[in-house]
């Protein structure tokens, strides 16, 4: 009788030193510690507004737009992952602005973005808001709220795709490759979570991909105030509410 050969269990890792590294930390590097709540969720509510508004597909048709025109009009922003807001308080005023002007996407990106400049007047992406041309956008402070709370859950749906379209926005900008037998390279399947395994898979790459992103400068951290200031409002408005 022929054996069939088993394949190792941890084939796929690679020794260094004494030590075995799994695919994804060999090819991100270690693990940062990086807080979805406290960094992550200001960073990255634009995000969720726009999916809020127009759904989680319809929203990443209208992020890639602009955050591709963002990166053509410059050179020196071809490289950059537009996905945390801290990252626009580096361009020079009237950027943003003359990016969505005489676009098909402007309202459908500003519009969302109402209620966080209706309650967080100096978030960085400020000239958005007010470069919308309609005002039928609702500025309630409970809409927003209501959207931080579910974004609380890192693993809801909500979450996931927002989640999900920064990591897109990284492979767009072809700062994020990677290699075949790993979840993220079946990515575009994420659009079934949390229905299929595979999805949850993704998911979860997705979240230890981001927390490694947000913990390098050169990728997605911001570095900047932003999150803080957004907590530091937020504990104001709640005040202003008593």
């Amino acid at each position: 009788m022929s054996e069939n050969k088993r394949t190792p269990v941890l084939d796929d890792h690679r020794r260094i030193k004494s030590k075995l590294v799994s695919p994804f930390n060999n090819a991100f590097g270690p693990m940062q510690e990086v807080s979805w709540i406290n960094m992550m969720i200001p960073e990255l509510l634009w995000i969720a507004l726009v999916q809020e508004a127009w759904g989680p597909r319809r929203g990443v048709e209208i992020i890639t737009a602009f955050t591709r025109d963002l990166r053509a009009g410059d050179p020196t922003r071809d490289r950059t992952i537009w996905a945390a807001a801290g990252k626009f308080a580096s361009l020079p005023g009237g950027v943003l602005s003359s990016i969505v002007e005489g676009r098909s996407y402007r309202d459908d990106l500003c519009g969302p973005l109402a209620p966080l400049h209706a309650h967080y007047p100096d978030h960085p992406m400020r000239e958005l808001t007010q470069a919308a041309t309609e005002e039928r956008w609702l500025q309630d402070l409970g809409v927003l709220k209501a959207l931080v709370g579910v974004l609380f859950d890192r693993s809801s749906t909500c979450a996931i795709m927002v989640q999900a379209t920064a990591t897109w926005l990284a492979f767009d900008a072809e700062r994020l490759k990677v290699s075949a037998g790993l979840a993220l390279a079946d990515f575009p399947r994420i659009e079934d979570y949390p229905e299929t395994e595979q999805s949850q898979r993704i998911a979860a790459s997705i979240r230890a991909t981001l927390n490694q992103m947000f913990g390098d400068a050169d990728m997605m951290a911001s570095g900047t105030d932003w999150p803080t200031a957004f907590w530091n409002r937020g504990l104001e408005l709640e005040q202003c509410e008593d």
